[in-house]
C-alpha cells in the first residue's frame, strides 16, 4: 500500500505539477509495486472520465429554489418537534458547559499559581492547552457518540427531556429537605 507521500506523488502526477526527480521517484515506486501501479492506473482512468464529462452549469436560481422549498418544509413541520430540539439543544450545550466549568476553573487556578515565574508560567500553559484540547476531543467524541444513538434511538430523546423535569424537580424541592432532615437527626 503506498505511504502518504506515495498518494501525494500520485495526485500531483495526476495535475501535472511533479518536477522530474519527483516524476522519476514515482515511476521507480510504481515499478517496484504492482499494487500501487494498478491503484494509480486506476486513478488515471478516473481523472481521464472527469477531465472528459460534460460539464452542466446549475440553473442560477437553484439556490433561490432549494432554499424556498426548505422554509416551506420548516412552516409544514410540527412546532412541538422543532421546541423539543431546540430544548434538547439547550440541554446538551447546559451539560457541556457543566462539565467544561471546573476545567476552566482549574485552568484558571493552575495559570495564578504558575505567574509567579515564567516558566512555570509557559509549562502552565502548555498544560493547560493540552488538558482543553484532551476536554474539548472528549466533548466532540461524547456528542458524536450520542447523536449516532439518538438517531438509532429517537425514543429516547423524549424520555430524556421528559426527565429534565422530573430531575430539576427532585433537586429543588426533594434534595433541600432530605438534606435538612439529616442534618437534623
Amino acid at each position: 500500500m503506498a505511504n502518504e507521500r506515495q498518494r501525494r506523488l500520485m495526485q500531483q502526477a495526476l495535475d501535472e505539477q511533479l518536477a522530474p526527480d519527483e516524476q522519476a521517484e514515482l515511476r521507480r515506486h510504481l515499478d517496484s509495486s504492482v499494487r500501487d501501479a494498478q491503484a494509480y492506473q486506476r486513478l488515471q482512468e478516473v481523472d481521464a472520465t472527469l477531465r472528459t464529462a460534460p460539464h452542466e452549469r446549475a440553473p442560477h436560481r437553484l439556490a433561490a429554489t432549494i432554499m424556498a422549498r426548505l422554509a416551506e418544509m420548516a412552516e409544514r413541520m410540527d412546532p412541538r418537534l422543532s421546541r423539543i430540539s431546540g430544548l434538547a439543544l439547550a440541554v446538551g450545550l447546559a451539560l457541556v458547559g457543566a462539565v467544561m466549568i471546573p476545567i476552566f476553573v482549574l485552568a484558571g487556578w493552575l495559570l495564578l499559581t504558575a505567574i509567579a515565574s515564567g516558566a512555570g508560567l509557559v509549562a502552565a500553559i502548555e498544560r493547560i492547552v493540552g488538558l482543553l484540547a484532551i476536554m474539548m476531543g472528549l466533548a466532540e467524541n461524547m456528542l458524536h457518540q450520542l447523536q449516532a444513538f439518538l438517531s438509532a434511538h429517537p425514543e429516547l430523546l423524549a424520555i430524556m427531556i421528559g426527565l429534565i423535569p422530573v430531575s430539576m424537580f427532585w433537586l429543588l424541592w426533594y434534595a433541600p429537605r432530605k438534606r435538612a432532615s439529616d442534618a437534623v437527626s
